[in-house]
């Protein structure tokens, strides 16, 4: 019986609403830690609007897993099958956060450099929203990265769908364990499992959707003392460290 595997989403059970936001805490969470430890260090604002194409994103790539988990987890190719939508959506972030963070990395860079060439103005510098035009260069940031992670999805699913039986038979041989506790399951796949994968793939994938240093505008204003300090007393450290 269907009732017997695992779902991403019930409306019947409150539990995996609950875990949901909490996921998107965590991950938000995440991305403010590493302001904080950042040089230069983004204006607040400009920080929250990175974060927020983020969001945006984010949301937007968690709804397509589960449909595409749901929906691969009623349908078979080849003499294998495997109906449990949690381990398909385990398997569906593993490759979104690897192979499809490659792919978006790589659209993101080809459409900078063409807005560059292009002289597309919302576009040609990522993470920079200052100005009266503001707020339009971020809009467009935005939709371009959707788009980006449109296709990326595209591609990811007809990965899916070539490798079908190998990933059922993967899924299925990870997954038995936990299906004995169906809320565990749930906990690990939107939880534990995409803990340390979603700290990584937010963190790397806004090293190229903020501004660069360069930007000084999109950044807190630097306290020179503090960095001539800091220097110093790095240089220092390296220098008896090779005495010694």
């Amino acid at each position: 019986m269907d009732d017997e595997y695992c779902k991403i989403y019930d409306a019947r059970d409150g539990f995996t609403g609950e875990v949901q936001i909490f996921l998107a805490a965590l991950a938000l969470g995440s991305l403010y830690l590493k302001r904080l430890n950042e040089f230069p260090r983004r204006k607040f604002m400009t920080w929250w609007l990175d974060v927020s194409k983020q969001g945006v994103g984010a949301l937007y790539s968690h709804i397509a897993n589960m449909l595409v988990s749901a929906i691969v987890a009623g349908y078979k190719r080849g003499q294998y099958e495997l109906k449990d939508q949690c381990a398909w959506y385990g398997i569906n972030f593993l490759i979104d956060t690897t192979v499809g963070l490659f792919f978006s990395i790589i659209m993101l860079n080809y459409l900078t450099q063409q807005a560059q060439k292009r002289n597309w103005e919302s576009l040609r510098n990522c993470g920079v929203y200052e100005g009266e035009n503001g707020m339009k260069h971020w809009t467009y940031q935005l939709l371009a990265w959707m788009v980006i992670l449109t296709i990326t999805k595209f591609i990811l699913v007809f990965i899916i769908w070539v490798f079908y039986p190998l990933l059922a038979r993967v899924g299925d041989f990870s997954f038995r364990p936990l299906q004995q506790n169906i809320h565990f399951e749930l906990l690990f796949v939107m939880i534990i499992f995409p803990g340390l994968l979603n700290f990584v793939y937010f963190w790397i994938a806004d090293q190229y959707l903020k501004a660069g240093p360069e930007h000084s505008e999109a950044h807190e204003p630097i306290d020179i003392e503090y960095t001539l300090s800091h220097y110093v007393t790095m240089n220092k450290e390296r220098v008896e460290g090779e005495i010694l």
